[in-house]
């Protein structure tokens, strides 16, 4: 007969442990411990969730008790120096539905732990550890999971660097389509803003680089994005509607005394400086038509973002104790009807 009380969580994860310890837990091969629990009869199934933040096994006790199973030799003896966390029946289950809402990811109610949770499940079925309460209990976290995101709205709040930025863009034009881009810098940040730009049926984009075969090389994966070279940029500033600087220089690449006299006085700049230390010159904001954001502004946002989700996460926590009271109710009548 499957019990809820038959249901305990047991592991390690950021929280108890940092990168280093986390990768020497796993050296110690907790997964085939567990697993050989399961052949000798120790624990009726599990399911493991192993990720770059956690290592925990979900566990279905069956016929032995709970008592029993902390007092084994065997797991007495694997887990004894280390810093597991433990939890068992209701507090294990509101520990499993939090975790696959997002309320103990580093960015509060992310996608991923679902995905991580959903691909765990469907590896336990494969590999036949699960079992018939795991597969209730999973089934309803994975539900839950995808009822809170949807109901809150949560994962609508970009917290990417690149996102948050492009959205300062957007702000600043509403229509991006036939604006003008141009990005100076290719590294990882300023090809992560191509990325969602060209996402954004964005066509008139041209990027330049100090090093230009670099350019050319993003060249090949974006084919419709214009090359420059860099000893042009100035003439491309004052044609484009957009300006995203993300560059490795040590100084200033965008001068306002090499620009000021060129900028046209009919059109709307919007210059995103994303370079440390800078590369656009501050007082460019000066010029009435020019908007110029730079990282603080966009770290503010960020944290006001953060701010957000954690309110969030308070206002549809009732979600995890209505299916917390539904998985109940379920399991009662299960015992009822097999009981009569």
């Amino acid at each position: 007969m499957m019990k809820l009380e038959n249901f305990i969580v047991i592991g390690i994860s950021h929280l108890e442990y940092d990168t280093e310890k986390r990768e020497n837990f796993i050296k110690k091969n907790p997964e085939k411990f567990i697993e050989n629990l399961k052949i000798d009869g120790c624990i009726e199934g599990y399911i493991s969730v192993i990720t770059c933040l956690r290592v925990e096994f979900y566990i279905d006790l069956g016929k032995n008790s709970l008592k029993d199973f902390l007092n084994t030799t065997k797991v007495k003896e694997f887990f004894k120096f280390e810093k597991i966390f433990f939890k068992s029946e209701k507090e294990a289950i509101k520990y499993l539905f939090k975790v696959s809402c997002g309320f103990y990811s580093i960015i509060k109610g992310e996608d991923q732990i679902l995905a991580q949770i959903k691909k765990s499940y469907l590896n336990s079925l494969e590999k036949d550890t699960s079992s018939k309460l795991l597969n209730v209990v999973f089934n309803k976290g994975i539900e839950l999971g995808k009822k809170f995101r949807t109901e809150s709205e949560i994962s609508h709040n970009a917290l990417s660097l690149e996102a948050i930025s492009l959205k300062f863009i957007k702000d600043s034009i509403d229509i991006l389509e036939n604006k003008k881009i141009l990005i100076l810098g290719i590294g990882d940040l300023a090809q992560s803003i191509l990325h969602l730009l060209i996402k954004e049926n964005t066509k008139n984009i041209t990027i330049t680089n100090r090093t230009e075969h670099k350019a050319l090389e993003i060249k090949n994966i974006y084919k419709n994005v214009n090359v420059i070279s860099f000893n042009k940029k100035n003439e491309a500033v004052i044609e484009s509607d957009i300006i995203i600087s993300a560059t490795s220089a040590p100084h200033l690449v965008l001068k306002k005394e090499e620009l000021e006299n060129k900028i046209k006085t009919d059109k709307k700049y919007t210059f995103l400086d994303l370079a440390v230390p800078k590369d656009i010159d501050p007082q460019l904001a000066k010029l009435e038509n020019i908007d110029l954001f730079n990282l603080d502004d966009v770290w503010n946002v960020y944290n006001k973002n953060v701010k957000n989700r954690e309110k969030i996460l308070k206002e549809y926590e009732f979600l995890i104790y209505e299916q917390i009271e539904k998985l109940e109710k379920w399991f009662q009548w299960k015992e009822k009807m097999e009981t009569d």
